[in-house]
């Protein structure tokens, strides 16, 4: 959520846009089930969560999201992070398929799901390396098998009458889509250093804002092990490096996949094991991107993470006052390397759940890594629009999306698996005609995704 001042930023740009193996997963990083209290307030209530968000009370907003973070990057006492600990939807589907079974497939990476939905060339979406791992906490998880969520005959028997919901997640849930770059050793050069775009902020383009676009590099020192640059600088040649601008394993949350990892990683990218390009057990993942979803309001709180070389003072849409406000947090280690935005609300004033307007503030609500480069061709360009001071403002690109807007539009047909279509940011009541005949599947994408049809 964005202050007027960016809104009005937007106004004057916005004119250049026209307008988820059977093997037990070995590596320890993804092992053991072990779950620690937090130290916040968690789940914060709805009411009060409502009142910031009503109140445009930022701080308490960017305070409470940072506080997420930590809960997410808490090392246990095995050293792995709290979230590294959740099942994705293919284990929590297994768990469903086999109630007795005494061992938990192992974690695979998987394309990020919405890069699927552009009508145009995947070109733009070349970078093998970019993988995700969709994540339930137990919650989620215990919500799920509860009521066989990922069965599409319970869903078909959900889908009754014009508009239908699932029932709705429990208040203490949490969706995570960690995204990673997996370092294979093609891309690393005889001095142990691999290169990797960094984001510098955005530009508004109708065929959307991809990562080879960006010219903008950091250079990170896969030897050094001892070291750490926690605020240094862009290469935007991409080919000088200096002091500034190499980071190393330290700034970044990272882990080494094993051999199951190894083999969904070349199977989603259609990559031979004999192939250069490979990757093989023993590879580092880096993460590079996280979109984190609470079920603590209706419309759950949406805020997304992406590794940052310049963390205090990241660019947009993240801001100095996001970054000055994890001051008190204390976040450890590599966490510390990750900017945020967040997206409590599709526009400000927030709307009603049914019957609100499509006009008002923007609220800019996306990942660098994840939805800068999507083009028009993603996005209904009937429905992502929003009005401000009697301006209609086109929002069909990446870079003018917002969480929620897209996630509410997490919808399933079970007659024909029609879905209702991307949106850039706007307003969508739970009557939306976009909704008629579809199943609402309270934001969640990963269910979509993830639909068993054979049971």
């Amino acid at each position: 959520m964005k202050s007027t001042k960016l809104v009005i930023l937007f106004l004057c740009l916005i004119t250049v846009v026209a307008c988820n193996k059977t093997t037990k997963n070995k590596d320890k990083s993804h092992s053991k089930k072990v779950y620690i209290p937090v130290d916040y307030t968690y789940p914060t209530d709805s009411i009060t969560i409502n009142k910031w968000i009503a109140n445009n009370d930022f701080n308490s907003m960017y305070k409470h999201s940072w506080d997420v973070w930590k809960h997410l990057t808490t090392p246990l006492s095995n050293g792995t992070l709290t979230y590294q600990t959740w099942s994705s939807p293919k284990q929590i589907l297994h768990k469903m398929n086999n109630p007795s079974a005494n061992s938990l497939v192992g974690l695979e990476f998987n394309k990020p799901n919405q890069f699927s939905h552009s009508k145009t060339s995947q070109t733009i979406f070349d970078d093998t390396q970019t993988v995700e791992v969709v994540a339930y906490n137990p919650s989620a998880e215990q919500y799920a098998i509860a009521n066989k969520i990922f069965y599409l005959s319970t869903l078909k028997a959900m889908q009754t009458g014009e508009f239908s919901q699932i029932p709705e997640f429990p208040h203490d849930a949490i969706t995570i889509k960690p995204v990673y770059k997996v370092i294979t050793q093609d891309k690393v050069s005889d001095q142990g250093i691999y290169t990797m775009a960094a984001w510098h902020g955005p530009e508004y383009k109708n065929n959307g804002y991809p990562e080879k676009e960006w010219n903008s590099c950091i250079h990170v020192d896969l030897n050094t092990t001892n070291k750490s640059n926690p605020n240094g600088r862009l290469d935007y040649k991409c080919d000088t490096i200096t002091p500034e601008n190499t980071y190393y394993l330290n700034d970044f949350i990272h882990f080494t996949i094993d051999e199951t990892l190894a083999k969904s990683y070349n199977s989603e990218n259609s990559i031979k094991s004999t192939d250069p390009k490979a990757a093989k057990a023993g590879d580092k993942a880096i993460l590079v991107a996280m979109h984190v979803g609470t079920k603590e309001i209706k419309r759950w709180v949406w805020q997304t993470f992406w590794w940052s070389p310049t963390p205090l003072t990241p660019s947009f849409p993240s801001s100095d006052d996001i970054a000055s406000a994890k001051h008190g947090i204390a976040l450890q280690g590599a966490a510390n390397h990750y900017a945020m935005d967040i997206a409590y609300s599709m526009l400000i004033p927030a709307q009603p759940y049914i019957g609100g307007k499509n006009e008002g503030e923007l609220v800019i609500g996306y990942n660098p890594y994840l939805e800068s480069g999507f083009d028009t061709s993603f996005f209904d360009e009937a429905t992502s629009y929003v009005y401000n001071k009697g301006t209609k403002i086109a929002t069909n690109i990446g870079t003018l999306s917002n969480c929620m807007s897209c996630h509410m539009s997490a919808t399933i047909n079970t007659k024909n698996g029609s879905t209702a279509p991307y949106v850039g940011d706007t307003y969508l009541s739970y009557k939306d005609s976009i909704f008629q005949k579809r199943l609402m599947l309270d934001f969640a994408w990963s269910i979509q995704s993830n639909i068993d049809s054979l049971k």
